[in-house]
């Protein structure tokens, strides 16, 4: 028992000897937290201010209608443009058919790509880094186009794509050339051929766009009229009609389409206040920043809620059946740098061209070891953040001077002030 205290005690003693080494070192190292602060970068940064609504595509539509009970293989995609007596589907006996005529179509052009790359790997030496070049453009272009929803886009950038990897092929030595690709291709395509009679073809009488979906909404709205329709008529509960079964697909005659939105009257303050082009996003159907111009404004009173309306001319496919969407407004876009609202502090700074002192808002800088107190002129304010002016209008600051590109600016720290050092 006696060696057990013993042993505690000593235990004890050596924890307390460290304490105290520890509290001799930390007072010899003469620190001061004051001295110790916490910097980010001001960098360049761009916000978007978006408004958020429900919205009613309305369009200029007219149905096309196809009698028969054969199967039609469509020659164009929706959203592309048609102009008047354009073919915009084949009449075929059964899907079989159908199907060897789209594979038809699609060995024509196989065989075109590895020709083209016989000829290429004849006539010149491709450049290897170039080509590896451009298949990671053409994919990255490829990753965008699918998120944007431009299909057309995807459809060229995966030929280009095959196109490179087949030309790096030929330039590596892996092969020769492509012509027992093409002597099956072709052997192929005759059988496609014979196999795909087209029995008859629709056409259009008017100009516009394709779509072959329909919702049964394509006259339930007046096009002519929308640019009028009121918080009332935007909230009245509309069905849609049936369609006929002949219908096969609708035309949307001329190059605008029009979107309504409801806003509340705050927002309708916020979209007539907007300081950059309007774009609409519609986020569940993945399409953004299309181009769109505001040509009416239905409000009552400046406290009711408005029915906006805007018009657009930008298409394709996920477009084309956008009907009733949740929507995204940008209104506002904010360029500047950012910094933390941390950092914000208020000093005095010397006016410019006056023998006085002012007090302003602004940040600490740190510049090698010492602090300087410079100002800003805010442009955009969020919960944490803040958008400031890099290049002031004269007269906005005092001082003449603030905040640049990439300053080391203080979001941390104790009895910050401008001048002093940091150790």
């Amino acid at each position: 028992m006696k060696h057990k205290w013993l042993k505690i005690l000593a235990i004890t003693a050596a924890v307390v000897l460290v304490v105290a080494y520890l509290f001799v070192m930390i007072s010899n190292a003469n620190i001061d937290v004051n001295s110790i602060v916490t910097t980010e970068y001001a960098v360049s940064y761009t916000f978007d201010e978006n408004l958020s609504a429900q919205s009613i595509i309305v369009r200029d539509e007219e149905l096309l209608s196809y009698s028969t009970d054969n199967v039609l293989y469509y020659t164009v995609d929706d959203g592309d443009t048609v102009s008047a007596n354009s073919d915009v589907a084949y009449v075929f006996a059964d899907e079989k058919s159908a199907l060897s005529y789209k594979r038809a179509g699609e060995i024509n052009k196989e065989i075109k790509v590895l020709e083209d790359l016989n000829s290429a790997g004849k006539s010149q030496s491709a450049d290897y880094s170039a080509i590896e070049k451009d298949i990671r453009h053409n994919l990255l272009e490829y990753v965008e186009s699918v998120n944007s929803c431009n299909f057309a886009q995807v459809s060229r950038l995966s030929d280009n794509i095959l196109f490179n990897i087949n030309q790096r092929q030929i330039i590596t030595g892996e092969v020769t050339d492509f012509n027992s690709q093409i002597a099956s291709l072709q052997s192929e395509l005759l059988e496609c051929e014979s196999a795909s009679r087209v029995l008859g073809t629709v056409t259009t009488e008017n100009p516009g766009y394709f779509v072959s979906y329909t919702d049964g909404f394509e006259n339930v709205y007046d096009y002519d009229s929308v640019k009028n329709m009121s918080v009332n008529q935007f909230d009245s509960e509309k069905k849609p009609q049936s369609i006929s079964a002949d219908v096969i697909g609708k035309i949307v005659s001329g190059p605008n389409w029009n979107v309504a939105v409801k806003l509340s009257a705050d927002d309708t303050i916020v979209l007539n206040d907007a300081n950059t082009s309007i774009k609409l996003s519609f986020p569940n159907a993945s399409c953004y920043n299309i181009p769109a111009r505001l040509v009416s404004l239905n409000q009552v009173s400046k406290d009711s809620e408005s029915v906006a309306v805007f018009a657009c001319n930008y298409m394709n496919s996920a477009i084309s059946h956008l009907r009733n969407e949740a929507v995204e407004i940008t209104v506002n876009s904010y360029s500047g740098l950012r910094i933390s609202k941390d950092a914000i502090h208020d000093d005095y700074v010397k006016v410019e061209g006056e023998n006085k002192t002012e007090k302003v808002q602004g940040v600490y800088v740190l510049k090698g070891n010492e602090l300087v107190f410079k100002e800003i002129v805010i442009i955009y304010s969020a919960s944490d953040f803040v958008i400031i002016d890099e290049s002031p209008e004269e007269g906005k600051l005092k001082s003449g001077e603030t905040v640049k590109l990439n300053d080391s600016v203080v979001v941390r720290g104790e009895n910050l002030y401008n001048g002093k050092t940091i150790e």
